[in-house]
């Protein structure tokens, strides 16, 4: 893959992940950006090169600010990394906090 298309498609990832954190379809960021759910999903697939002006509107849509589109670092991180990094913010929580961080995640990962 050139570095170009692995750059279109990392962009398209931060995008998708974006959006789905917010419970959002594509038809919704869609609607909310002014644009084509279609066009969107393309974007998602590293199949369309943006422009600004549609980058502008995917982030305004999201309520983000423009440079956190482009956090590739976030789509890249392997598991191990992953869970290093939220074993580090882990152990510098407060008690307090890391209750609250704890009811989060057994609300969004109930154990079975």
């Amino acid at each position: 893959m050139k570095k170009r298309e692995t750059e279109k498609v990392l962009l398209g990832r931060r995008i998708r992940s974006l959006r789905t954190a917010k419970g959002w379809t594509q038809e919704k960021l869609g609607a909310e950006s002014g644009m084509s759910y279609k066009f969107l999903g393309e974007i998602e697939r590293g199949q369309q090169n943006p422009s600004f002006d549609t980058l502008v509107k995917i982030a305004s849509a999201l309520q983000i600010n423009l440079m956190e589109l482009f956090r590739f670092e976030q789509e890249t991180v392997d598991k191990q990394a992953a869970e290093s990094t939220i074993g580090q913010i882990v152990k510098g929580l407060p008690e307090e906090d890391l209750r609250r961080l704890h009811m989060i995640l057994l609300a969004l990962y109930p154990l079975r």
